[in-house]
């Protein structure tokens, strides 16, 4: 009996030491898993903007934007301090149709969307001092004529 007993007491000395041992010497993993990024997009109100030529009121622009930022960051403006970043976007938005003297109203399928929206994301970031905003969207854009506005 006591023999069984300090068999029992050695098994277990053994394995405990065992996995001890093992676990303080496995070797880490050569390449880490790679950093799965969670993006986020979020969809901001729609604008209205007026589009004047040859000074008379010709129609206005009606667009929706959204942005795609980084899901983690709660903030958007780190630091611990929130920025209201959608204040950002449709300001930006709106200078940019605004002030476009090669916006033709005419041929509003023409614009170059693509060029519109990158330009968008650079100067957001810009303005905010970080690269928080990834992509601009356009949800819709359209253009609506002076005329066709019920009085």
């Amino acid at each position: 009996m006591v023999l069984i007993g300090i068999w029992a007491c050695v098994v277990t000395l053994a394995s405990t030491f065992g996995a001890s041992y093992w676990k303080s010497h496995r070797s880490t993993p050569s390449e880490a898993a790679p950093h799965v990024e969670k993006l986020e997009v979020k969809k901001v109100k729609p604008i209205t903007v007026p589009i004047i030529s040859e000074g008379t009121l010709k129609g206005y622009i009606s667009a929706e934007f959204a942005y795609v930022v980084e899901a983690s960051n709660k903030s958007h403006g780190g630091g611990g301090a929130a920025v209201d970043t959608d204040s950002y976007v449709m300001d930006e938005a709106f200078r940019r149709l605004y002030a476009d003297n090669s916006l033709d109203f005419r041929r509003i399928e023409k614009y170059d969307l693509n060029s519109l929206t990158k330009e968008l994301t650079k100067s957001i970031n810009q303005r905010l001092g970080a690269e928080l905003v990834r992509e601009t969207l356009v949800k819709s854009f359209t253009f609506v004529p002076k005329d066709d506005i019920p009085h």
